[in-house]
């Protein structure tokens, strides 16, 4: 009760000051905590970090003691700082309660009602949202909820509608995260994060667990918000009107000094013996980021959040394959162009997206990028639509290239002219307009012309030329001589 009216005391100072309740704690309170947190420091060895060469990053600059930082698209990790040691994962929990909420629960149609025990079973100075016993709320506002303000019931409240009870929701979170390719050094025993010997994880394991919730569209819409506007809700012992639950993920507060306007995400979370904690999230020009930060300090988890960041947007490229494209174009030559032609009947060919709403971008270390520039022709393929013969018109299209993702995913485009390309004068038609030429006469009869009649004449005199000769050279053989037989002579 001590702790309740001290937390109580706590939160109606901060109201005073002007600071929003959630201010007061995000998961636990560090100040009431049986034994006082402090905040960890740098090592007097460590390697000062400059904001301007943000790739030069070493272990020592970081305040966490243990960090991991992945592309979110792959899964790779870019760096890691005792990646693999076995920690408390605090309130970042709750990606995992909520992640697992997301697949199995109705949003818009399943009606929660909180019960005593969800409440009862958070420790005194966590973080609530707060609700009431008997409060009937949508699960989509209870996932918001336990993300954003990391209410404690909240997580407990999903996991006893999910499972029935916390054990059997603790059972199915290890399994998640199992089949999601967890390692045995990962272990959940309570939907929360509240203080457990049994429930820990690596910043490893939990970068894949947050690479799996954030490919879900509304999971990344509630985290990348410290606000939530929680409609107003029934219940048997009363419910609450309208209200803003004010969450304390700083990084996402533009009006705070840590604010980081690439970032979109995750969660916070605290208890003594997990330090400050945060999984977060980050985007810039097509590359996406995702961090873990275990045992932090205070202020800590977003400066090394930021700096993880960084490191990790130097290490990184994004690149479409039209602009892989662009880099080398293809040229063809066109025939039957004018002798007036500038290009000599050259035709460098552009690139254009046949769906506009398929944006593919290819993600990857600076090696893997350059290796793609240096066999583009080997991870795609062109199919010619038309002659190269002149006249061309700019924009019309001359082939289609398909490109082949890693991922398995196929892009195409169409390869269109650059610039237009004049016929020749009294140049022979084309196969296509003489098709066209014949589709477009009424007479069924081919047209007469004498030309047509060259081909077969010159046959027919070579033929007749052939037969004389044949003939003649007959006519001059010698006949052979008549030799008559010889008579047959005896002798006596």
């Amino acid at each position: 009760m001590s702790r309740r009216l001290l937390a109580l005391l706590l939160a109606c100072a901060l109201m005073i000051s002007g600071l929003p309740p959630a201010a007061v704690a995000a998961e636990a309170d560090p100040e009431t905590e049986e034994n006082v947190w402090v905040d960890p420091v740098l090592s007097e060895n460590a390697i000062p970090w400059d904001e301007k060469h943000p790739e030069l990053l070493d272990p020592s600059m970081l305040y966490a003691q243990s960090a991991i930082l992945i592309e979110a698209s792959t899964g790779e990790v870019l760096f890691e700082k005792n990646a693999d040691e076995i920690m408390y994962p605090a309130s970042t929990t709750k990606v995992l309660t909520c992640y697992i909420a997301l697949q199995m629960a109705d949003l818009e149609n399943d009606l929660v009602t909180i019960s005593q025990n969800a409440i009862d079973l958070v420790p005194p100075t966590y973080a609530t949202i707060p609700v009431r016993a008997g409060e009937e709320v949508m699960m989509k506002d209870l996932i918001a909820a336990t993300l954003v303000r990391s209410g404690n019931e909240g997580a407990n409240a999903i996991a006893e509608y999910l499972s029935g009870s916390i054990s059997s929701f603790a059972s199915l979170m290890n399994q998640t995260a199992s089949m999601l390719g967890c390692s045995s050094d990962t272990h959940f025993t309570n939907p929360s994060g509240a203080h457990d010997e049994n429930h820990y994880t690596t910043v490893r394991d939990m970068a894949i667990i947050a690479k799996a919730a954030m490919k879900d569209e509304r999971f990344r819409e509630i985290v990348r918000k410290n606000t939530y506007e929680m409609p107003a809700t029934d219940g048997v012992r009363g419910g609450h009107p309208l209200r803003t639950l004010v969450g304390g993920t700083h990084i996402l507060d533009p009006e705070n000094d840590y604010f980081y306007p690439d970032a979109i995400g995750v969660k916070t979370g605290f208890t003594n013996p997990a330090g400050y904690c945060f999984v977060g999230a980050a985007k810039r020009g097509g590359i996406e980021l995702i961090s873990v930060i275990f045992y932090s300090s205070r202020r800590g988890r977003w400066t090394d959040t930021k700096k993880l960041m960084e490191y990790g947007f130097t290490q990184v490229e994004s690149i479409s394959p039209e602009s892989l494209y662009a880099e080398d174009p293809r040229t063809i030559d066109i025939t039957g162009f004018s002798m007036d032609d500038p290009g000599h009947g050259e035709l460098p060919l552009g690139i254009r997206a046949i769906d506009d709403s398929k944006d593919m971008i290819i993600v990857g270390n600076k090696a893997k990028i350059d290796l793609l520039r240096e066999n583009f022709s080997q991870v795609s393929a062109i199919r010619w639509t038309r002659e190269f013969r002149a006249p061309v018109n700019v924009g019309d299209v001359m082939g289609i290239l398909t490109f082949y993702a890693e991922s398995g995913e196929t892009a195409e485009y169409e390869l269109v002219a650059t610039r237009s390309i004049a016929m020749r004068e009294n140049a022979p038609p084309t196969l296509e307009q003489i098709e066209a030429y014949t589709a477009a006469d009424e007479n069924p009869w081919p047209r007469f012309s004498w030309d047509l009649l060259v081909p077969p004449g010159a046959l027919l005199l070579a033929l007749l030329w052939l037969r004389r000769f044949y003939r003649r050279h007959r006519k001059r053989r010698p006949k052979a001589p008549d030799i008559k037989p010889i008579k047959k002579r005896y002798v006596r």
